[in-house]
This record gives structure tokens, sequence and C-alpha cells, in this order.
């Protein structure tokens, strides 16, 4: 188990069991997912489509005496937020606040860590993940992919969730696969994905320790980012730009006015007006994502 320094005192977090089930009503799921395939697949649609990967709370932060950690990164915390906001986060408190709920319905899982490719951000542990065993299979359980169903990753065989827009793949590789999806502001453009066998499995504490890097290094900090996963179609919400994917894979890209991206991101991405209000503005010149 890998460890991640100074946060290595901080205990694993434990989910009320008060708090799981507002989480799962949120989710629409009215009764606990059975312990198995079809069940995570039930559990892992429903979070897919209904938590976005955002950066909404970390731009609060940094607007503010930064004196408290980074938001989420206790998966509490990451989930009261969604209740009252409707926020998601960045990898770390989302893929941190999917394992902690499938661990508490029973699931074997376990946080992996590995490196997204993508130009101009330093590769090595720069994601994490989230793998659940069953049946001697472990399954990506991703939540920042938002595949809609889980992917299997069985040695040296190639694999699909096969799921439209939403498809994600694993190709092997010599240090085991590289995981494929396509973001929902390029379609053209992958976002390969390489789990790190030496980060598998870590613990909440690195976790949290690389979720603190990136308040120097990330793409998140300087603008707004917000990507949500609907069944037949993705929206994404950039500095300056919206995009939306539609079921045939067609993608549109608008500039709205800033009335417009506050009653976009209220009406269709969900957030409350509340946290929309606290919002604060993009940094000019600073560092986004490629293409937004």
């Amino acid at each position: 188990m890998t460890t991640g320094g100074r946060f290595s005192a901080i205990p694993e977090p434990v989910l009320a069991p008060a708090l799981v089930e507002r989480v799962l009503t949120k989710l629409g799921l009215h009764q606990r997912p059975q312990l198995d395939l079809a069940g995570l697949n039930t559990l892992y649609a429903a979070f897919s489509a209904n938590i976005p990967f955002d950066n909404v709370q970390k731009r609060i932060w940094f607007a503010s005496p930064q004196t408290t950690p980074l938001p989420g990164g206790d998966p509490n915390e990451f989930f009261n937020n969604w209740l009252q906001h409707g926020t998601g986060g960045t990898c770390w408190p989302l893929n941190g606040a999917m394992y902690a709920v499938v661990h508490a319905l029973g699931f074997d899982a376990r946080r992996i860590v590995g490196s997204v490719i993508v130009e101009g951000y330093p590769r090595g542990a720069n994601h994490g993940s989230v793998l659940v065993t069953l049946d001697g299979i472990s399954y990506l359980v991703d939540a920042w992919m938002a595949s809609f169903k889980v992917l299997p990753l069985i040695s040296g065989r190639p694999s699909s969730t096969g799921h439209g827009i939403h498809d994600v793949s694993a190709v092997p590789i010599d240090s085991g696969f590289e995981i494929i999806s396509y973001p929902g502001f390029n379609r053209e453009q992958p976002l390969p994905f390489r789990p790190e066998p030496e980060y598998d499995p870590v613990d909440h504490a690195l976790f949290l320790a690389r979720y603190d890097r990136t308040k120097t290094v990330g793409f998140f900090n300087d603008a707004i980012f917000i990507s949500r996963h609907f069944p037949e179609a993705i929206i994404t919400m950039g500095r300056k730009s919206k995009f939306h994917v539609a079921a045939d894979g067609t993608l549109t890209k608008t500039e709205p006015t800033e009335a417009e991206r506050k009653t976009s991101l209220i009406q269709e991405f969900g957030l409350s007006e509340e946290i929309v209000e606290k919002l604060p503005p993009n940094v000019p010149g600073g560092i986004a994502p490629p293409g937004l």
C-alpha cells in the first residue's frame, strides 16, 4: 500500500450510513445495489449521470484566504457539497468519493494512480482512479470518465464498455493497460490514462497528497471547468466556450454570454444559485485545458 507522506497520519474516512442513504436517494437508487456486476453497473451509471467533473469548489477556494485544505478531499465533505450545491470535483476528490461509496456499500474496491497523457501536463501519478474486483476480475470504476458501464481489465486482453459517446476502451501495453477515453470538448483527440503498477493500491493519504500538489501544478486552478454526462449527451463549460456532444457524436461549440453561462450552470449542470454566485472571475491569461 503506497501512502502519502505528511498526510499519512490522516485516518481513512468513513461515510456515515445516513449519508450513504442520502447519496443513494439523490442518485435515484431506492435500494442498495447488489454486490455483483449488475449492481456495480447500476451504481456507476447513476454516479456517471448525476455527479459532474468540475473545479467549482476549487475555484471558490482559490479566491478565499486558503486557510483550509483543498475542498472535497474528505468524501464526507464532497458528498455534502454535492447534496447541497450539485458540485463534483476534479479527479482526486471525485474518485476519492467514488471509492468511498463503493467501499461503504461492501464492494471489494481499491484506489489506484497513474498518468493521463496530455500535452503540457506533467506525467507521473497525475490521476487517481478506482478498481473494483468481482469474481477475480478488476473493473475500472472511474468517475471522471463517466462511461456508465464499468470496464473489465483482464491481463493481455483488450476491452471496451461499448457505450457510444461514453465508450471507454482498454489496450494492453507492457506495463498493463492504456485506457482510452474522449473528453466532451474534443472528440478527435483521446486522453489516454496509463495506470502505474507501483501505485496499486494506494491509500486516502496519497490521494490527499497528490490533490494538494495540484495547488501549484494543474489545469483546473485558474478558470471554470465543468463537464456532465447524460445518457444521450455530454455538456462541458470551459473558460469561454460551451460544448455539447449529441448522441450521434456531433460536437457543437458556442460562446455564451456571462448571463447565459450562469443560467446554464444552474439549469443544465445542476448547480445551486448560491454556489454559482460565489464563483470568482476566471484568471486572465491563466492556465486551462488546451482548446477551452
